[in-house]
């Protein structure tokens, strides 16, 4: 059961990631400029946003894969690298389900590979986490599109993380999976405190399941509870193209 295996976290409002006027750059082209926001461990955020918002560059800043060109960001105090050098962070990065299934390798192994010690147990609990234990002995390249997102999604797991990163999750899934994805991150958030940053384009399903929404592009526009921000004056500012906007509450 999720509730032995995965270790209970003390909800609280101490501070867990902290944005200070981050600035980031490549070629000469800014991606993101002048970010500042803080959210609160056993957070629920998505984050929103038009293509090329910054929204995937975001969660690599969070993660120490990209370094910010100005500013500074800090989980619980630490820098990405040195909060990372304590404790996992898991992350399911855009579209990986889908461009990377010809790997020869099977579910077990995949899923294996996400964590530096071996334990049969922990295993066991993240492939069973997400109902795919008559999968574990099948290659990549036998499953479909949901079945190998939730074979992804229980490696980013198994080390059992206390923050969950993930772009884009339900994209290429049929609405079982994504239901299923859906349930389980909401028993990880609200019964075990993981604090879960989802970037989605599916806007009308996370403002029914996180706490609070981040509107991005490139700056920030605004952030705060769904019911607030999802709003035609703010959708204006998010999406300054469109006459018809993605979600309205």
């Amino acid at each position: 059961m999720l509730n032995e295996k995965f270790r209970i976290l003390e909800l609280t409002k101490k501070p867990l990631i902290t944005i200070s006027n981050v600035t980031y750059a490549t070629n000469g082209i800014k991606i993101l400029e002048d970010i500042n926001f803080e959210i609160n461990q056993g957070c629920y955020l998505g984050i929103i946003g038009p293509n090329g918002a910054g929204k995937t560059t975001l969660l690599r800043l969070i993660l120490g894969i990209i370094k910010p060109n100005l500013g500074e960001i800090r989980i619980q105090g630490l820098a990405p690298d040195e909060y990372l050098n304590r404790e996992p962070i898991g992350y399911l990065p855009q579209r990986i389900s889908q461009t990377i299934y010809e790997m020869p390798i099977t579910v077990e192994e995949l899923v294996r590979s996400g964590i530096d010690k071996y334990s049969r147990d922990t295993v066991d609990w993240a492939i069973d986490l997400f109902k795919i234990s008559s999968l574990r002995k099948k290659s990549l390249k036998e499953l479909s599109g949901g079945e190998r997102q939730k074979a992804f999604l229980a490696r980013a797991l198994v080390a059992k993380p206390r923050i969950l990163l993930l772009d884009e999750p339900t994209t290429g899934i049929d609405p079982n999976a994504r239901d299923d994805l859906l349930e389980i991150l909401e028993k990880l958030n609200k019964e075990f405190g993981v604090s879960i940053l989802v970037v989605t384009h599916d806007i009308a399903t996370f403002a029914h399941e996180s706490k609070c929404i981040l509107c991005l592009n490139k700056r920030m526009v605004c952030l705060g509870e769904p019911q607030r921000i999802l709003k035609e004056e703010y959708m204006k500012l998010l999406y300054p193209t469109h006459t018809v906007f993605p979600h309205r509450l």
